[in-house]
């Protein structure tokens, strides 16, 4: 079985398709058989700007849905045949862990069995996201979980905004926090307010608004005990590190670091982590297993997860490079897929 992949030559260069090796999956590893690729802006922003250093030449890519092709000697819980999504861990080496490719190898910790009446592009594009919404409020704020049951009355005193409501990471953020029964303040423009209001938020402010204007709306809904800026461009940073500064200061969470300088008012700092990472920690093993083996799962099943739409990219490997094009011109609302076979 022959192996194709999207290689990086070098950086900032376009990907190339070449045959590679076809891999043996280690004693705790599966090889998986790569049916849909998932697209993250970071993606992006490691193949055209270059902002994270990887080797050259490399495969990059982190989120994928398949089937389990083979199994590594001491891996117990998944069988040849099983459907699963895959997110990879930050900072793992090695081009056989890459997602741009048709056969991918994969630790068997963060892999989640997918119902066979999901279809595999719908985890696949939140599986990232999801762990990261998990890993952050959960794993490191110590904040409840999420209800199964998708409902849970506004119970907690704790008041957060989560700072783009309309994007993966943020829409998932409300969901999860409302389910868990905190009151949610969040943004996002008229034209996805429909789907955002259905995530369980107390509030959607339109942040299409003059920027003095948003930050007076969004302030008169606090003081918040957590801010959360779910998009994390310099743009959006300036408001909600103004939202914090009006409430005396604070930490603002963020899904990236400033890759450039910046100056916050005084009192604010922009906290962030690989989120998901604090799951592969021995105190939060079984938070990481809850969220594969119950809540990706059932959650979809019950429909108390809503994912964001999804588009196909055409061109198979090749219609990478038009997939990270894309996501540097901005997508909003909407997650981008890819089949590595087409």
């Amino acid at each position: 079985m022959a192996n194709l992949a999207a290689i990086i030559p070098a950086a900032k260069e376009p990907l190339e398709v070449h045959e590679v090796d076809t891999y043996t999956p280690g004693p705790h590893e599966l090889l998986i058989r790569n049916e849909v690729i998932a697209f993250n802006a970071v993606e992006f922003k490691i193949a055209k700007l270059g902002i994270i250093p990887v080797q050259y030449p490399g495969i990059l890519g982190s989120t994928f849905g398949g089937t389990v092709e083979a199994t590594g000697s001491q891996v117990t819980e998944f069988q040849v045949g099983e459907r699963v999504v895959v997110s990879k861990r930050f900072g793992v080496i090695g081009n056989q862990y890459g997602a741009y490719q048709r056969y991918v190898v994969v630790n068997d910790i963060m892999v989640s069995k997918v119902p066979a009446n999901i279809d595999l592009a719908i985890p696949a594009s939140i599986m990232m996201n999801l762990t990261s919404v998990v890993g952050l409020f959960t794993g490191r704020l110590g904040l409840d979980k999420a209800a199964l049951n998708g409902s849970s009355p506004q119970s907690k005193e704790l008041k957060i905004l989560v700072y783009g409501g309309s994007s993966s990471f943020g829409g998932l953020s409300v969901q999860y926090l409302s389910q868990a029964g905190y009151a949610v303040t969040t943004t996002s423009s008229p034209k996805h307010r429909d789907f955002v209001s259905q995530l369980g938020a107390v509030a959607v402010i339109d942040h299409t608004v003059a920027p003095d204007v948003l930050v007076s709306k969004l302030v008169a809904g606090g003081p918040y005990d957590l801010v959360v800026d779910a998009i994390s461009l310099p743009s959006t940073v300036v408001q909600t590190a103004r939202i914090l500064a009006a409430q005396g200061g604070g930490k603002l969470y963020a899904m990236q670091p400033a890759f450039e300088p910046e100056t916050l008012p005084d009192g604010v700092t922009r906290v962030f982590e690989p989120w998901p990472d604090c799951l592969y920690e021995k105190q939060n093993r079984d938070l990481q297993e809850w969220i594969v083996q119950n809540y990706l799962p059932q959650g979809l099943s019950s429909g108390a997860i809503k994912p964001l739409s999804i588009e196909k990219v055409r061109g198979g490997l090749k219609g990478i490079n038009e997939a990270l094009d894309r996501l540097q011109r901005g997508v909003s609302g909407l997650r981008l897929v890819g089949d590595p076979w087409e």
